[in-house]
């Protein structure tokens, strides 16, 4: 089922490369490079059916973002996906994002992990 997501990345490398993966699963992506600019474009269009960002974007923390979401756009908390490099140190630890039933990639991640991970969160959310 094609979904509206929003990738939010520092690494322009790392966008092109989840956007060119889910635009040949049918899904149409925006991506940003901060977490200010997400909550812009969401302020403008909060019709995204999925966020994928990555913790330790700049300008606002991924933590931080995932927080903000959360509290200003309720109905996408279950659609969050967070992307960690494994050395996020004082962002969110695996084991708390396991807890919390976030669901996470760690970088570097393969296409079909991204996939199943999109897959995932998508059903899950479905009402």
């Amino acid at each position: 089922m094609p979904a509206r997501i929003l990738v939010v990345d520092a690494s322009p490398e790392m966008r092109v490369l989840i956007a060119e993966v889910l635009a040949a699963d049918g899904h149409e992506v925006e991506c940003v490079a901060h977490g200010a600019a997400a909550l812009v474009l969401l302020e403008q269009q909060s019709t995204f059916d999925l966020i994928l960002g990555d913790l330790t974007i700049p300008a606002i923390e991924g933590a931080h973002l995932y927080w903000e979401i959360g509290r200003r756009w309720p109905e996408l908390a279950s659609r969050l996906i967070c992307v960690t490099d494994g050395h996020d140190a004082g962002a969110i630890d695996h084991a708390t994002l396991r807890a919390a039933s976030v669901p996470f990639l760690v970088k570097p991640f393969e296409p079909a992990d991204l996939r199943d991970v999109v897959t995932r969160t998508l059903t899950r959310s479905v009402p």
